[in-house]
């Protein structure tokens, strides 16, 4: 009686079952965060690309066909209007600098929407604030104020083009 093991299997499961389901859950959800990185990789380059030839610059309103353009290239993988954009131009690239500013609360400032003009140098950057479902993940993988945030960004001389 005192060498009874059936009920040995079911003790080791339930000591091994948690930490393999959370390591999966998290393993799921880290797999779903890098293919919405990359989904916002291809929007970015999408949009920035009606950018440098000039069709959105064409546009009666330039924000609203950047934003269909951006939008459209997310295919419903995340909401659109989380996603925060910033579009500046510069003289050169050399003069490139575009940090990331938060305010007291942590939320990204945007910076505006300047695509400019026929060869100016422009970068366009997307961002988007992920937030863990899992548990700990947050102490596994670093993170800022309200998230870990997924970014992409392009630079790029703009076409000559003309804008009629």
């Amino acid at each position: 009686m005192l060498r009874d093991n059936s009920g040995g299997v079911v003790i080791e499961f339930a000591l091994v079952a948690p930490p393999f389901f959370l390591l999966m859950a998290g393993l799921i959800e880290l797999s779903i965060m890098f293919f919405t990185s990359s989904v916002i990789e291809g929007a970015t380059k999408e949009a920035a690309r009606a950018i440098r030839t000039g069709q959105v610059q064409s546009q009666a309103d330039p924000v609203v066909a950047f934003q269909n353009q951006l939008c459209g290239a997310l295919y419903n993988v995340i909401d659109c209007t989380e996603v925060i954009y910033n579009v500046r131009t510069f003289s050169d690239f050399g003069a490139v600098s575009m940090p990331i500013e938060v305010d007291e609360n942590g939320d990204i400032i945007n910076n505006g929407f300047v695509p400019g003009g026929s060869s100016a140098v422009t970068v366009v950057r997307a961002m988007y604030r992920w937030h863990f479902t899992t548990p700990l993940m947050d102490s596994v993988i670093p993170t800022g104020p309200g998230g870990s945030l997924l970014v992409s960004t392009v630079a790029f001389q703009n076409e000559p083009y003309d804008v009629n």
